[in-house]
């Protein structure tokens, strides 16, 4: 066995390793330098002189790991190429826009032509994970692809020979992200390992920490009026920001913003939705009924280049996704060029930026010193920046302590590391030879490793199921002979792929790509099979017991279950039930007029599926109208006291500090369109009787405006918000009285005010009640936040200081713990279970 680092070591672009082994040349990943500069290839030669390629494995679609397939293969037209489903239709999408661009660059001579791309297409061979291959008829060399986490359709490569085995981990993540799980190794047996070292000088950020700072950072451009740009890598990361921002506006916690998608981003959405087996469980139940996963009315695509610029010019605040990652091109940068001059934008960057890259330049300028000019060059133009920046840690890779966790599963006896520059490879390395007994390599471009395997490790064996041996391909009225013949023969248990189901199906093995994927889509809509929960690109039996209660009716327990998945989250379904002796399903959904409005067909669907007829209960949910009342005000403006609730004039009234009718128009109209209720606003400023006059300020006394600005200024840094601030007068004469969350925290800055009544002549008081609304408001972010759901509102005992909850299901006492002393630094109040 030997390897050849043609190029991706000790870099970061262009991964490209040549395996000698059995008399064969298997190259792994064929990959381009991202950088821009003149030597974006790998070293060809070292394969021209190694002897050429047989077999060529992918492991996912980025284009430093397949933009020179179409040069190789041109090379070498008998090599067929291997990769999973998802990985050749996004492969596709990234080498046709490699197209275009080459073909927009003047005076550079393209590195290859449609023709080429068109040609390495064609000899493309896809196969699921974790199913077995051999690509050598005359050799004893098995392939198997396992999942690596990192975007759709990654997989690490695990190939196996007399002469030893070797893994190579492609690009892997352990970590769940929004649109794909972790990666999913088993404990393999490799004599040899090759790992990516991205990060592996690093521990990344939490997950979590980092989505809701990036969504705080969204909030707070939004209410100075500006525009957010997150340059995103239009594969994988691109698609995890806009589930991150559809999550939080979902629920809530982004209000009235539009978020726009632009560039290749919009092509590599769609290919996400055409393969939901190599998503997220969630979402790809979501995709199989008919949902759009990515884009709704508040996120959408950019159309052309005029509503580019439209988007640009207008004064609405937004939100813009879009490639390149790094700045290098794109829409981006000409959004970047655009937005970056105005103070009140910003621009997020989520992901890896190469050195050369104008996005590692725009971070640099985070260091610059205060008042110092910054400035950008996009091309031949120089820009100044005076908008906001920041750094976001959304990584797909894993860091070091995944690193350092996969070496040790998989214990091999040579390890190399590449895919990371050389300080942190060389970090890395010394860790894990200081933990393991086999050897460590930092290997760099050029070398060739003679591996002489002495003894290779013994491999499990994968235990295969007997074969019907049928003909063509099974239909959907095959499927229950299938699920009796691989019960029949122990197979309860098994976790099976397409391939694996056409091999018991008919022995010969020979079947297309479309084969796999029709075998796969019938076996997703049939009642005998199910996606693997962590694996969907797998199939596992549905129990026997399962299926004896589908005659008739769904069993009720499976039915209420069903109507959790069948329904998304915005359908506002929030309680479930069933008159079991007349075959009826209760469901109650937030605001029952729009959810039969919006999903009427839904309803009928579900009706079909389950053999239930729905009852709508009629009822709003009033939480979720007071909720709605939060989503659709500004941040600024709050409400005064509790809603009062219309129910046969189909109305919801509230009293608030004021507002112009234009604003009062676009809210009522906003809820509206929510909840389908109207909304009266009543101006807690006006009142039916004409109140007295406000009091003046008397001798002495500062300006009751000035008095104001005063103690706006003296609390705009305090942990701690006013609310508001109002003239009051009783007996004893004219006050200025200050209303916090609670009159405890007024009392912690008794000095404060104390300093302030000095200083305006006024006499200040704290309001003796606390603020209900946001009491609750806060009480319920703080515990969602965490993952902690109540079975109702949280209600407020004054008297004690305490608000008291009574959770959904059962709370881990540490993150309650931890919440409980958030809660009462923001508030001086007790939360109580």
């Amino acid at each position: 066995m030997k390897i050849l680092f043609c190029g991706g070591a000790g870099e970061v672009g262009a991964s490209c390793f040549l395996l000698k082994v059995s008399g064969k040349n298997i190259l792994l990943d064929c990959g381009i330098r991202m950088s821009g500069g003149k030597d974006d290839l790998p070293d060809f030669r070292m394969i021209q002189e190694a002897g050429g390629v047989d077999a060529i494995f992918v492991s996912h679609a980025h284009l430093d790991h397949t933009g020179s397939l179409p040069i190789i293969s041109r090379e070498y037209p008998e090599a067929t190429i291997y990769m999973t489903h998802a990985t050749k239709d996004l492969t596709r999408v990234l080498l046709y826009d490699s197209l275009k661009i080459m073909d927009r660059q003047e005076g550079e001579i393209p590195i290859y032509a449609e023709k080429h791309v068109l040609d390495m297409l064609g000899r493309i061979v896809c196969f699921s994970p974790e199913h077995p291959l051999t690509p050598f008829k005359d050799r004893d060399i098995s392939v198997t692809f396992y999942s690596a986490g990192h975007i759709l359709g990654a997989s690490s490569i695990y190939v196996q020979s007399k002469e030893g085995s070797l893994f190579y981990s492609g690009d892997i993540s352990m970590t769940n992200q929004h649109t794909v799980v972790g990666a999913t190794i088993p404990r393999l047996r490799p004599d040899v390992m090759i790992v990516e070292s991205t990060y592996g000088d690093k521990l990344h950020a939490n997950r979590q920490m980092e989505e809701e700072r990036l969504v705080k950072m969204v909030n707070e451009v939004i209410s100075r009026g500006g525009k957010v740009l997150i340059p995103a890598f239009a594969l994988g990361r691109a698609q995890e920001i806009v589930l991150i921002l559809k999550r939080a506006k979902n629920r809530g916690d982004l209000k009235g913003i539009k978020i726009y998608v632009d560039g290749m981003v919009k092509d590599i959405c769609r290919v996400y939705r055409l393969n939901p087996n190599y998503l997220k469980n969630s979402l790809a139940k979501r995709v199989w009924r008919g949902v759009d996963i990515f884009f709704d009315d508040d996120i959408m695509e950019v159309e052309d280049k005029e509503m580019r610029e439209e988007i640009v010019e207008r004064s609405e605040p937004c939100c813009i996704i879009s490639s390149s990652g790094m700045l290098s091109g794109g829409p981006s940068q000409w959004y970047a060029s655009k937005l970056a001059t105005d103070e009140k934008n910003h621009i997020g960057i989520t992901g890896y930026q190469d050195e050369e890259a104008p996005g590692r330049a725009l971070l640099n300028l985070l260091d610059s010193r205060e008042g110092e000019e910054r400035s950008l060059v996009f091309g031949d133009v120089k820009v100044p920046v005076r908008c906001s920046i920041g750094s976001y840690s959304l990584s797909a890779h894993a860091d070091r302590g995944e690193i350092l966790g996969l070496v040790h599963s998989l214990a091999p006896r040579k390890l190399f590391l590449v895919h990371g520059e050389g300080e942190a490879a060389f970090k890395l390395g010394r860790e894990i030879q200081g933990e393991i007994w086999g050897k460590v390599y930092i290997a760099t471009n050029g070398e060739e490793y003679d591996l002489s395997i002495r003894n290779p490790r013994k491999q499990l064996r994968r235990r295969t199921l007997p074969s019907l041996n049928r003909w063509g391909i099974p239909t959907e009225d095959d499927m229950e002979l299938l699920w009796n013949h691989i019960r029949d023969n122990g197979g309860e248990d098994f976790a099976l792929s397409g391939e694996d189901i056409l091999l018991i199906w008919k022995e010969d093995g020979k079947f297309s790509h479309d084969h796999v994927k029709e075998t796969m889509d019938r076996l997703n809509r049939s009642k005998f099979f199910e996606p693997d929960r962590r694996r969907p690109f797998l199939f596992r039996l549905v129990p026997k017991h399962d299926l004896e209660e589908e005659e008739g009716p769904m069993e009720v327990n499976q039915m209420l279950k069903f109507a959790e998945d069948f329904f998304p989250p915005e359908s506002g379904l929030y309680k479930k039930g069933a008159r079991f002796d007349e075959g009826v399903a209760l469901l109650s959904f937030a605001f029952p007029p729009v959810a039969m409005e919006r999903y009427g067909h839904k309803i009928k669907e579900f009706e079909q599926i389950t053999g239930w007829t729905v009852e709508i209960n009629d009822e709003y949910n009033l939480e979720a109208v007071e909720n709605a009342i939060y989503k659709v005000m500004p941040n600024d403006i709050h409400t005064e006291g509790s809603m009062s609730y219309y129910r046969e004039e189909g109305a919801v009234k509230i009293r608030i500090d004021g507002l112009d009718g234009e604003e009062s128009r676009a809210i009522m109209d906003r809820f509206k369109a929510i909840t389908g209720l109207d909304l009266i606003i009543d101006d807690a400023t006006l009142d039916i009787i004409s109140p007295p006059p406000p009091p003046a300020a008397t001798a002495g006394q500062m300006e009751q405006n000035r008095a104001f600005a005063l103690i706006e200024k003296a609390f705009s840094e305090k942990p701690h918000r006013v609310y508001k601030r109002s003239l009051k007068q009783d007996k004893n004469g004219a006050f200025i009285e200050l209303s916090f969350i609670t009159p405890g925290v007024g009392k912690l800055y008794s000095d404060l005010i104390r300093e302030l009544e000095e200083e305006t002549g006024w006499s200040i008081r704290i309001n003796p009640n606390a603020n209900l609304n946001e009491l609750i408001k806060l009480t319920r972010r703080l515990l969602e936040e965490r993952g902690l759901y109540l079975k109702k509102n949280p209600s407020v005992h004054q008297d004690m200081e305490m608000v008291k909850l009574v959770p959904s299901g059962n709370w881990d006492e540490s993150i309650f713990d931890e919440v409980s002393r958030e809660f009462f630094s923001r508030t001086c109040y007790t939360l109580s279970l």
